[in-house]
């Protein structure tokens, strides 16, 4: 059993079943086996994002929790593996959107562990599963949250984070170290803003990278958040080899994203090409065509700009942010300043010199007309980066704030946040509650969820 875990964790589910199959057969009441033919099904649905694959594998949930209930009930794994299931179970209807149940999932999960935790609180897979749920509370939409309040689930970022390091550190789980590397990461990446962290988890990663595909995607953005493209680059192309293991196209998207930020568009449009042509789930596939119109505007290529600008319409669905914000864009039919653009994404990519030059050499502000929000925006974030005075850089996100905020961009609100943390960090703690709040009073822009969540726990500090 411990086999076949390691070969889920490494994707690699062909090697993990034939376990499974022999384990069946000579213990067929091992309830282990359906907790890891949890896993393989989980896995598969969070990467692969097949909904006809969801549809099926979720009428198998009820009958394996009723296989672990009838296991041996003196075992600490008995309600932890109930409590495993049912949680790997909400992170999958989160996925497509089934949200009602997933927090029903959720509270049962936490129930169970909670429980599972006073009965054996010596047993440290129980820290797993509560230090994830512990970061969750606040993750869940806010007319789901009655539902987590009927169990009273407490908890924090920064206390669900804290448990889950700690286990880092704990040579008895040597063996879920890639699982909780991975889930620290995940969750240390959406929810917080803070860069001695993210550095903190790529040197745990080190080069291990090469071996799992999951710490392969944690270390590619985890290094993307650091703007150290070079790195990303590097990470994503020394991948594991991907025979005998479930193919992860995502991967394929964030390497055609890294070549755009270096405006390599060659390799950038072949990266995302063959995401495309492979990935059979429904997110970033707008986001991807997204990608591809923009390297077609920025080569002047205006007939491939319209083809995309058409498949973004057509082709996936608009329920991440990212596919959002690229069906708003191609409804508008144009796309904005080249220079505004290149900035961006070179920006994005850590190449923070380049970035600046593109907004300051040989340009007017009447370049910018129409986009002054995104241009104020765009320097402070530079400028922030290339380690300008606090004042100025404030001055610059001021204005962005100023231009923006009765338009549906995202520049008002993120330059809300950003000079929330800014103040944060200087510790004019009520001047950064100020504009976390101001941040959260602006609504229906682009990349919302998060950037308020981001605000909320931010707030959730300086309050504190």
């Amino acid at each position: 059993m411990q086999q076949s875990y390691t070969h889920i964790i490494n994707l690699e589910f062909e090697a993990a079943n034939k376990l499974l199959q022999i384990e069946q057969l000579e213990n067929p009441d091992n309830a282990i086996l359906v907790l890891h033919q949890n896993y393989i099904d989980f896995l598969t649905i969070i990467i692969g994002e097949e909904a006809e694959f969801f549809s099926t594998a979720k009428e198998l949930k009820s009958d394996r929790i009723d296989f672990i209930q009838a296991g041996d009930d003196s075992s600490p794994y008995y309600l932890y593996a109930q409590a495993e299931v049912h949680l790997q179970w909400a992170f999958a209807r989160i996925k497509f959107e089934e949200y009602l149940t997933a927090a029903y999932e959720i509270q049962k999960a936490y129930s169970l562990l909670e429980k599972n935790h006073e009965q054996f609180p010596n047993f440290k897979l129980n820290i797993k599963g509560l230090g994830l749920l512990h970061t969750l509370v606040g993750a869940i939409p806010e007319k789901y949250q009655w539902v987590i309040n009927l169990v009273g689930m407490e908890g924090g970022v920064e206390l669900g984070l804290a448990e889950l390091k700690s286990l880092l550190q704990d040579e008895e789980m040597e063996m879920y170290h890639s699982e909780i590397l991975f889930l620290t990461t995940f969750l240390q990446l959406n929810m917080t803003n803070n860069e001695i962290a993210y550095k903190q988890l790529l040197d745990v990663i080190a080069s291990e990278y090469s071996d799992n595909y999951l710490l392969n995607f944690a270390a590619a953005r985890l290094s993307h958040a650091l703007g150290k493209n070079a790195l990303c680059i590097k990470v994503l192309e020394n991948r594991p080899a991907d025979q005998g293991k479930y193919p992860f196209h995502y991967l394929d998207y964030l390497q055609g994203i890294s070549y755009l930020y270096s405006l390599d568009y060659e390799k950038s449009e072949m990266y995302f090409n063959r995401f495309l042509k492979n990935f059979k789930g429904n997110n970033y596939i707008k986001s991807a065509y997204q990608k591809l119109s923009w390297i077609a505007f920025l080569q002047q290529k205006s007939d491939e700009e319209m083809g995309y600008l058409k498949k973004i319409k057509l082709e996936g669905r608009a329920f991440i942010d990212e596919d959002k914000v690229a069906l708003k864009e191609a409804e508008k039919n144009h796309l904005n300043s080249p220079k505004l653009l290149r900035a961006r994404l070179l920006y994005d990519g850590g190449y923070y010199e380049k970035a600046q030059l593109e907004l300051t050499s040989e340009n007017k502000l009447s370049d910018y007309a129409g986009f002054f929000d995104e241009y104020y925006y765009r320097l402070a974030r530079i400028e922030s980066k290339l380690m300008y005075l606090d004042e100025q850089v404030i001055a610059q996100y001021q204005k962005a704030f100023d231009l923006g905020k009765k338009s549906k961009n995202y520049y008002a609100p993120m330059s809300a946040l950003q000079i929330g943390l800014i103040y944060e960090k200087q510790e004019k703690l009520n001047q950064a509650k100020i504009y976390f709040e101001k941040c959260l009073s602006l609504s229906d822009f682009d990349y919302e969820r998060g950037i308020h969540q981001k605000a909320k726990v931010g707030l959730v500090r300086v309050t504190n």
